[in-house]
């Protein structure tokens, strides 16, 4: 029996309505999630660009461990700051900076374990939960970007189910047509090429945003409300310290590494903790990097001899648990090196492309349709490109007066949308904040080098102030097509208007 599907043009009507009513509804959220995503691929390299004179050095004795525990533990102390465990970002690629926490104060480390400045990545972080939370509180934000998530996959999927044609059109591309056919071929093209990546991302965003509400669920139903039952499937229980426990000499920082190295030498370390460091039942845990796997990482446990506990097994094992570890890198594209973020970065812009074209696409069909959304037009090109103009300029403005970066993006893309409403054209718009955006990019590099000098141009900064360039040659690019466009289209015009007065 033979099966197939060919689709009416009803199904295909219907998928079509249900894509563009989609796609209006979440448009603003869901393009800026996906630009400070596109951003937020290069993380670690912002938060290393934020402070970019800090020492790096991937080689620390395990004696230096013993003086930094020492210090932030009497520091702690002497502010009177309550901890339980100490933490130290062990450096390693991503982050080649050794960093010591102990309750609210973070530091770094000299290369002898003294303590050196405060860690502050403000607007990196700002930058991360703008992606993953919107800058809400963490319960609502999250599971409020799942939901995009969830609602970008039905995109991708009706979208897909939209277009009959996807295999042969998948080469068509008019950019000689009409404004509505360059839009409908760009989106087309580029939803159907980079499907299986934005794919991916959507369901991982969703997976990864929606898994704290299923926690909630999962205690709901079967562990009486108690979440913390939930995170034990994941996570080994942490250990609890008995009142007034006795002192007791810090762990045995050499052992604990001399024993990863045995039983691990091919895992790059990335975290180190001590659970209620100087008492009695204290304990350690090493968080590694697994190579060639997609798991986050693993963790081991350690007694205060340096003799292992247990391994977690996040990377073996479970192979529920497994995937869900597995998400968090795939997203984010921390795997595989840095070819694999320039490719993510490459293939976020084209997402972002992808939302817009979308949204310009119905906008011209109302307009073709006698019923232009003039206002809604204005909005949304303030939007398009005043959401990226706003980050940049929270950059600079965190950088050279350390300003709130959560305020300065949020009222800047309030205000832009509020005043597009009611002043203004689409092109004007357009050109006005393509250039603001040009301008904020090369102010970032600008004020990043007058403050940090030669170090702005080597390492991560590198990497960093190259993105701000690029990003600034880009949408100097598009504003060069843009103007050669219509010097071409009204040079066409007045070749045809002389041979019709001819």
């Amino acid at each position: 029996m033979k099966l197939s599907f060919k689709p009416t043009p009803a199904f295909v009507r219907d998928m079509t309505d249900g894509h563009s009513v989609l796609g209006l509804a979440i448009s603003t959220l869901l393009y800026i999630v996906c630009v400070s995503g596109t951003l937020a691929v290069f993380y670690n390299e912002f938060e290393r660009w934020e402070q970019a004179s800090e020492l790096e050095n991937l080689n620390v004795a395990a004696s230096v461990y013993q003086t930094a525990t020492e210090q932030a533990i009497a520091l702690a102390k002497q502010q009177n700051e309550e901890f339980d465990s100490v933490k130290f970002t062990i450096p390693n690629t991503d982050m080649p900076r050794l960093v010591v926490e102990v309750g609210d104060i973070e530091r770094y480390v000299n290369e002898d374990g003294s303590l050196l400045g405060e860690v502050k990545h403000e607007w990196t972080h700002f930058l991360a939960y703008l992606h993953f939370a919107l800058n809400l509180p963490l319960g609502l934000g999250v599971p409020l970007v799942g939901l995009i998530g969830v609602l970008m996959t039905a995109l991708i999927v009706s979208g897909l189910l939209a277009h009959p044609k996807i295999i042969k059109d998948a080469f068509s591309f008019r950019l000689s047509g009409s404004k509505r056919l360059q839009q409908v071929d760009l989106h087309n093209r580029l939803g159907v090429w980079a499907s299986p990546f934005h794919l991916a991302i959507a369901v991982t965003g969703a997976f990864i945003g929606l898994s704290q509400v299923a926690a909630f669920a999962i205690a709901g139903l079967f562990f009486d409300g108690d979440t913390e039952k939930v995170e034990h499937i994941l996570y080994r229980e942490h250990p609890v310290m008995e009142e007034r426990a006795p002192e007791t000499p810090l762990p045995n920082f050499a052992a604990v590494l001399a024993e990863m190295e045995r039983i691990a030498p091919e895992e790059e370390r990335t975290r180190l903790e001590v659970a209620f460091p100087g008492r009695e039942g204290q304990a350690v845990e090493v968080w590694t990097r697994v190579p060639e796997r997609l798991v986050w990482g693993e963790r081991y446990h350690f007694n205060p001899d340096g003799s292992l506990i247990e391994k977690e097994g996040w990377s073996e094992g479970d192979s529920a648990k497994q995937v869900y570890l597995s998400t968090f890198r795939l997203h984010f594209g921390h795997f595989s090196g840095f070819p694999v973020k320039i490719a993510y970065f490459l293939l976020g812009i084209a997402m972002c492309v992808l939302v817009v074209s979308g949204i310009n696409i119905w906008l011209v069909r109302k307009r073709q349709r006698g019923s232009p959304a003039v206002r809604l037009e204005r909005v949304w090109m303030a939007q398009v490109w005043g959401i990226p103009f706003a980050i940049a300029l929270s950059a600079v403005t965190y950088l050279a007066f350390a300003a709130s970066a959560v305020q300065v993006f949020w009222l800047t893309t309030l205000i832009l949308s509020v005043v597009a409403a009611f002043a203004g054209t689409v092109a004007g718009w357009s050109l006005l904040l393509r250039v603001a955006t040009v301008v904020t990019c090369l102010l970032a590099v600008i004020v990043h080098a007058s403050m940090f000098g030669a170090d702005s141009f080597v390492r991560a900064s590198l990497v960093a102030n190259s993105v701000w360039l690029l990003t600034a040659a880009g949408i100097t690019a598009s504003c060069l097509y843009t103007w050669i466009r219509r010097r071409d289209s009204n040079f066409a015009s007045s070749v045809s208007g002389v041979i019709s007065s001819s």
